[in-house]
């Protein structure tokens, strides 16, 4: 008898914690977002810088955000 409690209270248990900890972590998220409205997702902006040298052209990525090659 004790043992099908156990397992009932065990079942119980995992099948409501998994419920409790998601709607804990959408609250956490929300309230974050509430928090820091001037946040700003990060863009990086790319293009190709082409060069010539002896009739022959080179393209290279280059990163207009950090100003460097990639």
């Amino acid at each position: 008898m004790r043992k099908k409690l156990f397992i009932a209270a065990l079942f119980l248990n995992l099948s409501v914690t998994p419920a409790i900890s998601s709607l804990y972590s959408t609250s956490v998220i929300k309230a974050a977002e509430a928090e820091n409205p001037g946040i700003q997702p990060y863009f990086e902006k790319t293009g190709y810088r082409y060069k010539k040298i002896n009739e022959t052209t080179y393209r290279r990525l280059w990163s207009y955000t950090k100003q460097k090659w990639l």
